[in-house]
């Protein structure tokens, strides 16, 4: 199977797009930049509406990019245009980013999160330019991911146990964390999920800790490693305080104050710490801390303090 193979409808003509635009610049290659401006002209994907939320505009990209990277000398055949190194990395990475997110398919936001990766190419650098910061730009991905439960996949939001996402509901914006890095925002999205499949109408600090759970990065198992905890007896515990409800799901899910809470004791802490971005690991931290409840309870029952996360956290740093 070819890395196009796995493409849907809306990635192909991004490549299209992008490729037009080689041709209006009179450049013999696709670039990252070329990239960009065929996700934005596309239109309809989940990485058009992400942009076009975040105020970048097709014109002022067009704009910077003939700035940044000039207009080439002569006319280029679409035949002979091939696609850069930077751009081959770029699909290796949608095609990665597609296989995290449990997608079978590789969609325009899977293409704009492999362009972020690349935050020395021109294309970051127009974004940037343009006053839209590149975590940012992810954040607003993956939450956006997590709001709807598809991408442009048609795909549903699948679980680290390989559970479906529930493709119908409508969820309430998060807010605009826009510290988070882009493990912290895959678990934020998570535990939006983790609200829906409880049929929750609202989304607090012990959907955040069952996400964290869930989440199978190396880091976040390493940690739960060293803290010893049993993480199925974890999940079972939060389970019988918070079972799910009874009746259809919530057409919308809203953030409870501890929830919101929780967030800001872990952007504290990542400034404690001297992390511009929030990390996993901070958001563990920014549990604690708040009124006594079903999250808080269950880590403490399972031995888990702030002052052994911070100690664990500091070691495996170091």
């Amino acid at each position: 199977m070819g890395p196009f193979d796995r493409f849907n409808d809306r990635a192909k003509r991004v490549l299209a797009l992008a490729q037009n635009e080689a041709v209006l610049l009179n450049h013999n290659y696709i670039g990252v930049e070329h990239l960009l401006l065929g996700l934005i002209r596309e239109g309809e994907g989940v990485a058009a509406r992400v942009l076009d939320s975040l105020g970048v505009e097709l014109s002022k990209v067009r704009a910077a990019v003939e700035f940044t990277v000039g207009r080439g000398d002569s006319t280029t055949a679409p035949s002979e245009i091939t696609l850069s190194p930077r751009t081959k990395k770029v699909i290796e990475l949608a095609i990665d980013e597609a296989r995290k997110l449990g997608h079978s398919h590789v969609g325009t936001e899977h293409l704009l999160l492999g362009l972020l990766h690349e935050s020395e190419s021109d294309a970051a650098g127009v974004l940037q330019s343009l006053g839209v910061p590149i975590e940012k730009v992810r954040h607003q991905v993956i939450a956006t991911l997590g709001q709807q439960g598809v991408g442009d996949t048609g795909s549903a939001w699948v679980g680290g146990e390989g559970r479906p996402a529930y493709a119908n509901t409508r969820w309430a914006p998060i807010g605009p964390f826009d510290r988070l890095d882009a493990d912290a925002g895959r678990i934020l999205a998570r535990a939006y999920w983790e609200a829906g499949r409880s049929n929750c109408r609202h989304i607090g600090p012990e959907q955040l800790l069952l996400a964290l759970v869930a989440d199978h990065s190396p880091w976040m198992r390493r940690v739960w490693k060293e803290l010893g905890v049993d993480l199925v007896s974890l999940v079972a515990r939060i389970g019988a305080a918070a079972p799910p409800h009874e009746g259809g799901k919530p057409d919308r899910l809203i953030s409870v104050a501890e929830f919101s809470d929780a967030i800001d004791r872990a952007s504290s802490f990542a400034a404690q710490r001297g992390s511009a971005l929030i990390r996993p690991e901070h958001l563990l931290l920014g549990i604690f801390g708040g009124a006594p409840g079903t999250a808080v309870d269950a880590l403490e029952a399972a031995g888990v303090t702030p002052e052994q996360v911070r100690e664990i956290v500091d070691k495996l740093k170091s």
